[in-house]
């Protein structure tokens, strides 16, 4: 049956439309999150210095204001709006560095996409039986495989990188806030900074693995190929039969020009051309007819039933039936064999005009 047969065939580029229409597109959320750590831990690196001295400053003022001896709520909307001020100058480059780092990590794996049907709910994704169906399906299993991979990189990493500087930590408590604070950030970077980057390397395992799963769900059996064609193109039995038919048309016009022919051109019997000529009328000798075979035959049997002289040259009738189209004036090369052709063909008409 059709729905048992093996998806051995590539995606057509319909396909691959539709599934973007709907939403479906390869693409890892690993990525955009490992990126937006990695900048984080970045713009913390180079930000950090002047969201804390806006924070000291912040601090600052708090405390300086609490010891107004008119506190009323002028002044205090005063501190709010002013802290709130600080306060966005200080996270607005961190967050607005989150959102573009998302939109280019969005935007170099699926480039601009947006699917309206993709935010029209589907219910039977919140099926529970569906939803069991997919814990225990081959999909799901991988996922939680990579996710428990994670997991363990990042607490190994965190062990190694704690273990390693135990000693420093132990001295912390001997130390001033300022430099608990910075050698906790120190070692807080540098463990952030290492996970980062073994997330970037695994969400780009992930993002190949991704693409190589929605290629394979996108594969097509041979009779989805081929009832996309027929849809596309419409049913090939039907267009032979509108060709059959056109042909048939075709040649009914054309046998009826025949009698209006000039000469017939044979080769003797398998190729028929019909010529016309009006010196009056034309520039140049045309081809009204031919055929092969049994249409040479019928072209033949006409002619004569019309008296038109039957001319045998099997060059000329080659080259005629294989280089002009019916209703199309012969060629310049040609000129000179057929007014041999029409010449003999004149002749014979004075001959027996003058019997």
């Amino acid at each position: 049956m059709a729905s048992n047969e093996e998806k051995t065939e590539a995606p057509t580029s319909k396909k691959k439309k539709e599934a973007t229409e709907k939403g479906q597109v390869a693409k890892s959320q690993d990525v955009n999150s490992a990126l937006i750590l990695l900048s984080g831990v970045l713009l913390m690196l180079f930000l950090g210095g002047s969201m804390m001295m806006r924070m000291r400053d912040t601090m600052g003022m708090i405390c300086k204001n609490l010891y107004y001896e008119n506190f009323d709520v002028d002044t205090c909307v005063g501190l709010l709006m002013d802290i709130s001020i600080k306060n966005l100058k200080g996270v607005l480059p961190i967050m607005g560095g989150f959102m573009i780092v998302g939109a280019i990590a969005s935007y170099s794996q699926v480039g601009f996409v947006f699917s309206r049907k993709a935010l029209i709910p589907e219910f039977k994704k919140i099926n529970p039986l569906s939803g069991v169906k997919n814990l225990a399906s081959k999909r799901s299993l991988i996922k939680t495989a990579m996710s428990l991979v994670k997991l363990s990189i990042m607490g190994g990493i965190a062990y190694v990188s704690i273990r390693k500087d135990l000693e420093p930590l132990m001295e912390l408590v001997s130390m001033r806030t300022e430099a608990i604070f910075s050698s906790a950030s120190g070692l807080i970077f540098g463990i952030t900074l290492k996970i980062a980057i073994i997330l970037l390397i695994l969400a780009l395992l992930d993002f190949v693995y991704q693409r190589w799963q929605h290629s394979k769900d996108l594969m097509m059996t041979k009779n989805e190929v081929k009832q996309e064609a027929k849809q596309s193109d419409g049913d090939p039995l039907i267009k032979a039969r509108i060709k059959s038919t056109q042909r048939e048309m075709s040649r009914k016009r054309m046998m009826q020009a025949i009698p209006d022919a000039d000469v017939i051109v044979t080769n003797p019997t398998h190729y028929a051309v019909a010529l016309k000529y009006d010196a009056a009328t034309m520039d140049a000798p045309k081809v009204i007819g031919k055929g092969v075979d049994l249409i040479a035959l019928k072209i033949r049997e006409v002619a004569a039933k019309h008296d038109i002289p039957i001319v045998e040259d099997r060059i000329l009738a080659r080259v005629l039936y294989s280089t002009i189209e019916i209703d199309s004036d012969v060629p310049p090369k040609l000129y000179q064999a057929v007014a041999k052709v029409l010449s003999y063909v004149y002749q014979l008409r004075n001959i027996v005009a003058n019997r």
